[in-house]
């Protein structure tokens, strides 16, 4: 019975997290999602970033703003999950 009961409770988590990784990636009203931006690429530099229009999506102003918080690891380009990851904190 705890068995069950664990597992079921692993697969409510992972299932949690398929799922919010799912709703991230299309974008939403406030930021626009990675694939639009990108252009087919599967990483934007900082410069990328830059020439992207923030008064259309508020939200780029803040990855703007934070590039190097938002690049996990550290290689100087944002891929999807960063992205991604970056969007879904809250924001001040």
């Amino acid at each position: 019975m705890k068995t069950t009961r664990s597992l079921l409770l692993a697969t409510a988590i992972a299932a949690a997290g398929i799922f919010s990784s799912a709703a991230f990636a299309d974008g939403n009203a406030n930021y626009p999602s990675f694939a639009s931006i990108a252009g087919g690429k599967k990483m934007l530099s900082r410069d990328d970033i830059n020439k992207l229009d923030e008064t259309k999506y508020p939200a780029l102003k803040d990855l703007k703003a934070h590039f190097d918080d938002a690049d996990l690891d550290h290689d100087h380009n944002i891929n999807k999950y960063e992205y991604d990851h970056f969007m879904a904190l809250p924001k001040d």
